[in-house]
């Protein structure tokens, strides 16, 4: 059994991440919030931001592969 309540988190839309040498790359994430990197070669990314509306927010991304983005 789970709780719910009514204070869950907004999800975040964004469309590119920031890696740590300023590269802008096009992203999304699947139905279980992993990164994925859309191009159409192999890149290892380290992520430290992301773009929402417009502006850069301080982003990570965990050992599963999950994007936290700094929303505050």
């Amino acid at each position: 059994m789970g709780w719910f309540t009514r204070d869950e988190p907004e999800p975040v839309v964004f469309e590119e991440v920031i890696d740590t040498d300023g590269q802008i790359w096009p992203a999304f994430t699947d139905d279980d919030g992993v990164l994925w990197i859309d191009v159409d070669y192999d890149v290892e990314v380290t992520v430290n931001g992301a773009i929402v509306d417009g502006q850069i927010r301080e982003a990570e991304v965990d050992g599963d592969g999950r994007i936290w983005i700094d929303y505050e």
